[in-house]
């Protein structure tokens, strides 16, 4: 059974990865009426992936006894440009990186065992995620003046698979 301040604590956290998953759509929809559709892709790609991470945590919920209670979800705003909108990736991973440092030491705290190595996939797959979107931001600050790099970016990003297709793609050993 989770304890009442973890159940809390992983509800929020669900709340905020249906944040993310909404933020990362709506980034998504402006590219596509700027006609970037790889950066629309890849980020709705990565909307999907956050709305994975809350349905994970459901589970987690669920399976462990507790109660899902999800919040509203507020309002994503409006993006500037593409080197706005992925500072605020970066931010946006990175803060979600804190929350689950912090889920991870009411874990320690509770001597929550099973939790702590249900979140160790979230860090681990943090890592990855902060990484990836440091390497985009970086790549459109060095092209953002140049519209032949932006495009060319854009079609890079444009290839991301989902990771049914990666896993599908990589050869069998």
């Amino acid at each position: 059974m989770l304890s009442e301040q973890m159940e809390a604590a992983f509800n929020e956290q669900i709340t905020a990865e249906l944040y993310a998953s909404n933020l990362y759509l709506a980034m998504g929809a402006y590219f596509d009426a700027q006609a970037y559709r790889g950066f629309g892709h890849w980020l709705r790609m990565q909307s999907e992936e956050e709305r994975q991470h809350a349905l994970r945590i459901v589970d987690i919920v669920v399976d462990r006894g507790g109660t899902v209670d999800i919040q509203a979800i507020e309002a994503c705003g409006s993006f500037e440009s593409p080197l706005a909108i992925f500072e605020q990736v970066v931010a946006q991973e990175q803060r979600v990186t804190q929350t689950f440092h912090v889920l991870s030491e009411l874990a320690e705290q509770e001597r929550d065992h099973t939790t702590l190595v249900e979140l160790e996939w979230f860090l681990l797959e943090q890592v990855e995620e902060e990484r990836v979107s440091r390497d985009i931001l970086k790549k459109v600050e060095r092209l953002q003046d140049s519209a032949s790099g932006m495009l060319e970016l854009d079609r890079e990003l444009g290839g991301r698979m989902v990771a049914e297709e990666q896993e599908e793609a990589e050869p069998q050993q």
